[in-house]
């Protein structure tokens, strides 16, 4: 008898370790398959969310200044425009969970929106030298994604650029046309000054604000052609990946653009400049993230 009962006590003990190898093996196809997928599409999605805010952020900018005029003084000028962002995933959600259903869900990614200045150019030349240097300013979302592949989504010079392991390609154009011939250029440089809060970077996975001012708009500026003296736009800019793609974007709105240089791209033989300054000033806000 004592025997039979311990054969039925060991029946247990082995059915039970069974039911738990079943459990575990379980839990472990859904962490290693599920939980990624899951992952991958939320930062698939949230990003396609980043595109989305950049390209309103774009539209939202170009609105203060079409619809300032300059020679009246008529306008949305001193006016600021908000905008908001999620830095995360899952917008910096928090749950009260256990250990079980803690792994049993993807870990949401974060981000981190910040204000650069200073690492980029625009230059205008001729023979007689530089006739105009001015500092690039840019906004730019850098998620730190867990599943799906690093981006960085930036705005400069009014057009929206997607940088990754891959390269640079650009995602809405800037404010630039050309003539047939290629040789009149027509644009609008975007001077974006890093001030208000004096915040330069916020990182987290909740919401951001940005804040967007126009502090005013110029009325049309031109360099008018020199006989035999054709003028040169040069774009310093923060990697080669940058001017690969702003050399695509220029010979796409029919400029002649080339690299000349690691980071530069030179756009020449140009007869006419037009040109206008949008004039803005950008800050950010936030209250539960961490400041830089």
């Amino acid at each position: 008898m004592n025997r039979i009962n311990s054969e039925e006590g060991l029946s247990e003990v082995i059915g039970f370790i069974m039911i738990l190898a079943l459990i575990m093996i379980f839990l472990s196809i859904w962490v290693i398959y599920v939980v990624p997928a899951d992952g991958r599409q939320q930062e698939i999605e949230h990003m396609g969310y980043v595109q989305d805010w950049f390209t309103q952020y774009k539209i939202t900018a170009d609105s203060l200044w079409i619809n300032y005029n300059p020679a009246t003084g008529e306008g949305p000028k001193g006016v600021t425009l908000s905008n908001s962002l999620v830095l995360g995933s899952q917008g910096g959600a928090t749950y009260s969970q256990g250990l079980f259903l803690f792994f049993m869900r993807p870990f949401g990614s974060s981000g981190t929106i910040s204000l650069e200045n200073g690492s980029e150019w625009f230059e205008i030349s001729n023979s007689s030298g530089i006739l105009m240097n001015e500092e690039i300013g840019s906004v730019q979302y850098k998620g730190m994604n867990n599943y799906w592949i690093p981006q960085t989504y930036y705005y400069e010079l009014g057009g929206v650029f997607l940088k990754q392991s891959d390269g640079t390609v650009n995602r809405v154009a800037p404010t630039f046309s050309f003539s047939p011939n290629g040789q009149t250029a027509t644009l609008v440089l975007v001077n974006l000054d890093m001030g208000g809060s004096g915040t330069t970077s916020i990182s987290g996975e909740g919401q951001v604000r940005i804040d967007t001012l126009l502090n005013d708009s110029t009325e049309e500026n031109i360099f008018e052609p020199v006989l035999g003296d054709p003028y040169t736009i040069n774009l310093t800019l923060r990697d080669e990946s940058s001017a690969k793609a702003w050399r695509s974007i220029i010979r796409e709105l029919g400029g002649n653009a080339n690299l000349t240089g690691g980071n530069r791209t030179t756009v020449t033989n140009l007869d006419e400049i037009h040109y206008w300054y949008a004039n803005y000033t950008v800050s950010l806000q936030s209250v539960a993230a961490t400041f830089t």
